[in-house]
C-alpha cells in the first residue's frame, strides 16, 4: 500500500514491516499541497510497544487489515484498543480492506475471507471511516488517503505559534518576522 501511494508501484514479493517504514507524499487536496509523513508501523505483536509510540503525535491513522486473512482482521481490535489508549482525542481513523484483488480467488478455493460487511461493521463501531483496496491494482488507495487527509484537515487542532510575542508598552507587540507562520 505505502509504496503503491508513494512510488506508484506495487512490489509483489515485498515482505512484512519489521520495525517501521517511512515514506513521504506531496498531495493536492481541494486547491492545497499538502506534505504527508507516512509511517508503516509493523502488525505483529512484538513490535507494539514501538507502534504505540508513533499513534501518539499522529493527526490520522489507517489501520489496514488483509481481507484473505482473518486473523489480521481479527487484531483490528487490540490495535483499536491501543491507538485508544495514546492518540490524541478526535483524531480521524480509517479502516483499510486491503487485497481485494484476491477476494474472489480465495473463495473460490473455499479459503475463509473477510467480507466487506464484516469491515463495515466494525468501522461503524470504531467511529471510523471505512475503505476497500487492492495495493496489486492501485484501486482506492489515492482515494483512501485523500479521504482521510479531508477528514484530517477538517479535524485539525490551531497549533500554537512557535513565536513568543514580547511587549514593550501596552497595545504594541513585535514579533520577529522569521518565526511567523
Amino acid at each position: 500500500f505505502i509504496m503503491r501511494l508513494s512510488r506508484g508501484i506495487f512490489m509483489p514479493q515485498l515482505t512484512s514491516t519489521l520495525g517501521v517504514d517511512f515514506q513521504t507524499k506531496n498531495i493536492c487536496i481541494d486547491n492545497k499541497n499538502v506534505s504527508l509523513q507516512l509511517w508503516d508501523t509493523a502488525g505483529q505483536e512484538r513490535f507494539r510497544c514501538i507502534t504505540q509510540s508513533y499513534f501518539r503525535k499522529a493527526d490520522g491513522v489507517m489501520l489496514m487489515y488483509d481481507c484473505t486473512n482473518e486473523q489480521s482482521f481479527l487484531n483490528v481490535r487490540q490495535w483499536m484498543s491501543d491507538l485508544e489508549e495514546v492518540a490524541s482525542r478526535g483524531i480521524p481513523i480509517m479502516l483499510v480492506s486491503n487485497k481485494t484483488d484476491l477476494r474472489e480467488v480465495f473463495k473460490m478455493q473455499s479459503k475463509s475471507v473477510v467480507d466487506r460487511e464484516a469491515g463495515e461493521k466494525i468501522s461503524q463501531e470504531m467511529k471510523a471511516i471505512f475503505v476497500e483496496t487492492s495495493a496489486k491494482e492501485g484501486s482506492n488507495i489515492n482515494e483512501a488517503v485523500v479521504a482521510l487527509t479531508r477528514s484530517m484537515i477538517k479535524h485539525a487542532v490551531p497549533q500554537e505559534k512557535d513565536s513568543l510575542t514580547l511587549n514593550d508598552k501596552p497595545g504594541k507587540s513585535f514579533a520577529a518576522k522569521c518565526c511567523n507562520k
